[in-house]
């Protein structure tokens, strides 16, 4: 390790201490210790804590970058809602933060809280509130001047449809809102710029294509268990794997020609004391939850049928729902259905498996036609979703656009229960019986809970409920 530091310095020296900096980047960071889905386990802040002290040793000139995601999005997400990240993150400490579109998932209120709580600065170019002001009054951008660099940083987050809608904050054109910014800097006065995206790799290549002046982007992962490092004209686009299984370490200076390691955060990398003692004392209350018995599940629940055809979990769920509130139809659109879980004990993680989010439960009057009219919307939407469904039946033909709805009336006024993500897309309703801030509504993972408790044997059938003619 001494010989390799010293050479580090002989070959590098004025790039290593004058007129550079080094990044360090990682994102999608849903649970507090290490995942145990692959051999060794990944992830976890405690290797994260090694990771960050041992690059600030060699290199002083150093900051930390979290790319977004922390609040929800898996199932320990949805038991803490994000609340357990904050601290540790100032235990590494995490210098800077973009905007990820979990951060939303339970709210606009409950997200502020969480910022109040951090050491960290966030920051975002593209979402807004009230007059076009930057959501909770944040910096549009940040400018670094360190060890001799002077680095301009933008935070863009896309697609804010796939979370709990709030009128309170709105998602600016990406492209624009950068224009904007950089318009508003002297670039002269700034050596490199670094866009912190949320976005897929298309639109970050379209970001490099219609700005030259950006020299690197550090993006969202684009596959769960491996790092991708994409080129745009010698620019790099770099996605860390998901659920903050690696981390990026970036090089930067005048030259404009980044250096750039990738540190897998798996068993090689030594766990820091203090933040793996926070670790197991929260594994031990999360799998104390987590292991205990329902009922049995006598078949295996395949969250990925859901997406394309009807399926057993999205029927079990869905008569859940119906039988908590006693309505007359209840849905669910299939990538609410997260992930799979296979037969056996019916536990309260499968519960959380199936639907990590926890969100609200919301009970309106809805004429028939309405309800027809909203899955139509949802099935020829520009990126279209199946929706699972209690209480009726619908046939589907995708090449006509003809939707069959079988067993309800148009005029007819019905109870429909469903969660509170759904519910923002609705338009077009009667009036709301129980709001997601009621003292009636639950979580969909608690009125699956119930319907387990009382029914013990699980075994949700098969019924065309969903049937679609390719032909």
């Amino acid at each position: 390790m001494k010989n390799y530091r010293l050479l580090f310095v002989v070959l590098f020296p004025i790039f290593a201490f004058s007129q550079s900096l080094q990044l360090l980047y990682f994102t999608d960071a849903h649970q507090l210790y290490p995942l145990d889905d692959v051999e060794g386990t990944r992830g976890g802040v405690a290797r994260l804590k090694t990771v960050v002290d041992q690059a600030k040793e060699d290199y002083p000139a150093t900051i930390t970058i979290h790319g977004g995601d922390f609040v929800g999005g898996v199932l320990y997400g949805g038991i803490y809602h994000g609340k357990h990240m904050i601290p540790a993150f100032n235990l590494i400490p995490v210098d800077y933060y973009n905007f990820g579109q979990h951060e939303f998932d339970y709210g606009l209120d409950h997200l502020q809280s969480l910022l109040k709580e951090s050491k960290g600065q966030f920051f975002t170019s593209n979402l807004i509130h009230g007059l076009n002001q930057p959501l909770f009054d944040l910096p549009t951008h940040v400018l670094i001047n360190k060890n001799g660099l002077r680095i301009l940083m933008i935070g863009l987050t896309d697609q804010m449809e796939t979370t709990k809608k709030d009128p309170r904050v709105l998602q600016e054109d990406v492209y624009a809102s950068t224009a904007r910014v950089l318009n508003q800097i002297d670039l002269k006065l700034v050596d490199i710029i670094v866009a912190v995206t949320q976005m897929d790799l298309e639109k970050n290549k379209k970001l490099l294509q219609y700005f030259p002046s950006i020299d690197l982007i550090l993006t969202e992962e684009l596959e769960e268990y491996h790092t991708q490092i994409h080129y745009q004209n010698h620019r790099p686009i770099i996605a860390t794997a998901g659920n903050m299984s690696s981390v990026a370490k970036v090089i930067l200076s005048k030259q404009k020609r980044p250096l750039i390691e990738i540190i897998p955060l798996d068993h090689s990398i030594l766990r820091n004391p203090e933040l793996q003692a926070i670790e197991n004392q929260e594994r031990q209350r999360v799998e104390l939850l987590l292991h205990e018995k329902l009922g049995t599940l006598h078949v295996d629940l395949d969250a990925f049928e859901s997406l394309i055809k009807e399926s057993r979990a999205g029927n079990l769920i869905t008569d859940a729902m119906r039988d908590y509130y006693q309505t007359d139809l209840a849905l669910i659109d299939g990538s609410g259905i997260r992930k799979s879980v296979e037969k056996g004990d019916f536990t309260y993680e499968k519960a959380r498996t199936l639907l990590p989010y926890g969100n609200k439960m919301v009970v309106v009057k809805i004429k028939g036609v309405d309800f027809k009219n909203f899955i139509y919307g949802y099935l020829t939407a520009e990126k279209p979703k199946l929706v699972q469904l209690s209480g009726s039946k619908y046939i589907w033909e995708p090449k006509t656009k003809e939707l069959v709805m079988e067993g309800i009336n148009p005029d007819k006024i019905y109870t429909l229960v469903l969660n509170d993500y759904n519910f923002s897309k609705l338009n077009q309703y009667e009036s709301v019986v129980v709001s997601a801030d009621h003292n009636q509504s639950i979580s969909d993972y608690e009125a699956l809970k119930h319907y387990i408790i009382k029914h013990q044997i699980i075994n949700p059938p098969y019924e065309n409920r969903i049937i679609i003619k390719n032909e």
